[in-house]
């Protein structure tokens, strides 16, 4: 294991609600972007469904030379920490409630190499909607009943001849979706079963033709309480 390895498990050992750690020398960049990390996995909780939610907003205190010197390599410094922690919010499968926003302050009582990260989450509130997804473009669902097919009577129409006028539907009650099949010619599968009725789950695979369509459930609302 190498030295940044082992820093950072080091790190990670220290939080407690907010991170602060007094170093020997001079801060690094490296860091305060460990930092910056460790807090957001500390703070980071589930709101429902796959959505883990993490805090968008970073309050990096620094003593005054240290300060000074991260200000010295200007918004090149905050814009990587951002990019960094947006990184590290994506492996995690976090999400953010609002924009990503990291500052760096000044605090006169730190001493040298002492940093204090502080986060906060938006509070919000998220309504959760149906969308499919075929060979990369988006359909949202907004019915109770969306039909799906090869004809313009369709909700969803699809340039598949392998699928009938009318394939099937999906029906949402606005928490639970299932899937039916509409009598067509070639039949549906979910999940590589053939089916007539069907609930359909987060990331259920829906065979129709030559098609494949991804059901997801999303939040398709977002409000700030």
């Amino acid at each position: 294991m190498g030295f940044l390895e082992n820093f950072e498990k080091g790190l990670e050992r220290i939080v407690t609600g907010a991170f602060s750690k007094t170093f020997k020398s001079e801060l690094q960049p490296i860091e305060i972007a460990s930092a910056i990390r460790a807090e957001m996995d500390s703070k980071a909780s589930i709101v429902s469904r796959d959505r883990i939610l993490a805090p968008n907003t970073f309050s990096v205190r620094l003593s005054a030379a240290d300060f000074q010197r991260m200000r010295a390599l200007g918004a090149n410094l905050v814009a990587e920490l951002t990019t960094l922690s947006q990184n590290h919010a994506q492996k995690q499968g976090f999400q953010f409630g609002a924009a990503l926003d990291i500052k760096l302050v000044e605090d006169g009582s730190l001493n040298l190499g002492q940093i204090v990260v502080a986060s906060t989450t938006e509070e919000i509130a998220v309504t959760w909607g149906p969308q499919i997804e075929l060979d990369g473009r988006i359909y949202s669902l907004k019915a109770s009943r969306t039909s799906v097919g090869r004809d313009s009577s369709a909700d969803i129409q699809v340039d598949d001849s392998g699928l009938s006028r009318k394939h099937f539907e999906i029906l949402w009650d606005g928490a639970k979706a299932g899937i039916r099949d509409l009598g067509s010619t070639n039949g549906t599968k979910v999940d590589g079963r053939a089916m007539t009725e069907s609930p359909l789950q987060n990331e259920s695979q829906i065979s129709a033709g030559r098609s494949v369509f991804t059901f997801r459930i999303v939040a398709s609302k977002v409000s700030h309480e």
